[in-house]
């Protein structure tokens, strides 16, 4: 239920991307960067609750938190730049993509057991995702689709880091110090972005700073929380076939906010996405 939860709310949230006054890359870093503060408040509010000593990682799990912060700074950074060069639905579908590359990697690597039942319904999923993508053959989105692909990758490998962190650290220590490595890696980043191509990094309008705070706050803080808390209790597989979700949340947002229109074959290929995630999710019950 918090992957799904998360999964929606990362969808609904990705159009304050399509209102920021700043580079997708920057918006990246105010993204985890805003949610440091609460985060941290967090910790130590934990801290005092239990009279304990805040604990730091030790060696191993801050070799796993800077990967997992390296692969959402790459995620971040290829999903920002889709969702401003195609469909917010399309963007989010083709990063869900990590529903094939997850248990693939986790069967491959991991030695996790994929039922005949959980690799249909991912099937299903991965087929409603290649309809929403064929509409865009030919057009000139196909850059904003290579970026959702690419997205896909990264967030493989954060998925994959997250759920071992979460055996031996609490959710907002992970999504803490992941952050942490994210926000350090995605800064500079930015700074070259803004000398090379000219994008800004500070928002210069209200509207601005509300869009990079909801990132921040809803989208991160919440939404990814959510997806972390989550992870800690599902396999990594099936927290990534729920996550596909996600696309369904962008793709409302999207026809009702942005005029992008969607017919017969999306309400199919949601139907396959939704059916393919009941499937996998009853084969993890069984």
């Amino acid at each position: 239920m918090a992957v799904t939860a998360g999964a929606l709310i990362l969808g609904a949230t990705t159009a304050a991307l399509r209102e920021i006054d700043i580079g997708s890359t920057a918006a990246g870093f105010w993204r985890v960067a805003l949610a440091l503060p609460v985060l941290a408040l967090m910790i130590f509010i934990s801290a005092q609750r239990n009279g304990s000593r805040i604990q730091h990682p030790n060696r191993h799990q801050a070799k796993l938190l800077l990967l997992a912060g390296a692969c959402f700074a790459g995620d971040l950074l290829f999903w920002h730049l889709s969702l401003i060069h195609t469909s917010l639905g399309n963007a989010t579908f083709l990063a869900t993509l990590s529903s094939l590359w997850v248990p693939l990697t986790a069967f491959l690597f991991l030695r996790q057991h994929l039922s005949r039942s959980f690799v249909a319904g991912t099937a299903a999923a991965l087929l409603g995702s290649g309809i929403l993508v064929s509409a865009n053959v030919g057009s000139g989105d196909w850059l904003g689709d290579l970026y959702g692909l690419l997205t896909g990758f990264f967030f493989t490998g954060y998925i994959l880091s997250v759920d071992r962190c979460r055996d031996t650290l609490s959710t907002t220590d992970t999504l803490f110090y992941s952050s942490a490595a994210c926000a350090a890696l995605l800064l500079p980043l930015a700074v070259v972005a803004q000398q090379v191509a000219g994008e800004a990094v500070l928002p210069t309008s209200l509207a601005g700073w509300l869009s990079v705070i909801a990132l921040g706050l809803f989208a991160h803080l919440i939404g990814q929380g959510l997806v972390a808390f989550g992870v800690g209790s599902l396999s990594a597989s099936l927290a990534a076939v729920i996550l596909c979700l996600e696309g369904v949340g962008a793709m409302a947002v999207g026809a009702l906010f942005y005029a992008e229109a969607r017919g017969v074959l999306d309400l199919v290929a949601v139907l396959c996405m939704i059916g393919g995630v009941a499937l996998a999710q009853r084969s993890a019950a069984v």
